[in-house]
């Protein structure tokens, strides 16, 4: 009864505490010569549109799921049509972007992350890398993993970006890998941005009550397409992975099956990352989604046993949780190198 108390209390002091990420530009899906892509999409996995403030407007400030989304407010206006067409020629776009390049390299941030700050950090890892303009793509990939807005905006984050996550890694992530043939794939993901790339290669267990909320957005789940095997072979590269065992599990318990075309999965394990270990702040931290395949050495062993795909480096010592203070750790620039995408 205790615990019931306190959660009622924080959800009251967390009702406005954090913002949806949203573009902050009109044309936020683009491309920006000479070899980079930009792609962002809703909490939904849909895809904004151009001018997308003037049909759809800003979202309410309290960044609950069950008010604001591309869909919701396109199908309850009779315009979802002009939205999905807008999506395929899109996914077109970037299709024929991509066609003739070698490698693409597609960054995923984690929650509490707005547009700037990811496309800031999203420049710095570039600035590690040996691309090529013309063999090489870059696609910086945004999601609504909503925005801190106070001290108690945390706990609203973590419980309602991970649907977020789910949801824009089937819809949206998927639908861009789908659309990408007999290329060398490289994810490159944030703390929960690698629910967004666990959910593109394979479909997510969802709650009833979230297959449910995403019905009222007019976004059915069951029709998600699956990931097309298209010949790509897919290096995934997790940094601070906020996830945990049940991310790795079906409905029934049983271990995801992933495609052929995933070759790699190489993560972080940090024990001394705060934020991991969600702050090690009593009854609280139980609550809060399942970060333990970046945190300890367990969970990582055991799913070892199964995915001969799964790769790890030690980032012990960096207390920070932050995307940039992963990404100048000479760590990454070494397991840069390991996939050839080093200077």
């Amino acid at each position: 009864m205790k615990n019931i108390f306190f959660i009622l209390i924080i959800s009251f002091l967390t009702s406005c505490a954090a913002i949806h990420n949203v573009p902050a530009s009109q044309n936020p899906n683009n491309f920006i010569q000479p070899n980079t892509t930009s792609s962002f999409v809703d909490q939904n996995g849909n895809f904004y549109p151009d001018s997308w403030l003037k049909e759809f407007g800003n979202p309410p400030k309290n960044a609950n799921r069950r008010d604001y989304s591309l869909m919701k407010i396109a199908t309850e206006n009779n315009f979802q049509n002009k939205l999905t067409s807008y999506e395929e020629l899109r996914l077109k776009a970037i299709k024929n972007r991509v066609k003739n390049k070698k490698r693409v390299i597609i960054f995923v941030h984690g929650i509490d992350n707005d547009y700037l700050v990811s496309l800031k950090n999203y420049n710095k890892a570039r600035t590690y890398m040996n691309l090529n303009n013309e063999k090489d793509e870059v696609l910086n990939f945004y999601w609504d993993g909503l925005v801190n807005q106070s001290l108690f905006g945390a706990a609203k984050v973590w419980v309602s970006a991970t649907t977020n996550s789910q949801l824009a890694g089937v819809f949206g992530l998927r639908r861009i890998l789908n659309v990408i043939h007999d290329k060398d794939v490289y994810l490159i993901s944030h703390s929960r941005g690698a629910s967004v790339v666990l959910s593109a290669l394979v479909n997510p267990s969802l709650k009833n009550s979230e297959i449910d909320l995403a019905q009222t957005h007019h976004v059915d789940f069951s029709e998600a397409e699956e990931l097309k095997e298209n010949n790509n072979r897919i290096y995934s590269i997790m940094l601070a992975p906020a996830i945990g065992e049940v991310d790795f599990k079906m409905d029934n318990e049983q271990l995801k099956i992933f495609s052929p075309q995933l070759k790699k999965m190489h993560i972080t394990i940090n024990n001394t990352d705060y934020v991991l270990g969600k702050g090690k702040i009593g009854f609280l931290s139980r609550r809060f989604t399942a970060t333990d395949f970046g945190y300890e050495d367990e969970l990582f062993n055991e799913l070892n046993k199964t995915y001969s795909f799964l790769e790890k480096t030690d980032f012990t010592g960096q207390n920070s949780h932050n995307f940039r203070d992963y990404i100048t750790n000479p760590k990454f620039i070494g397991i840069l190198k390991e996939f050839k995408l080093g200077k």
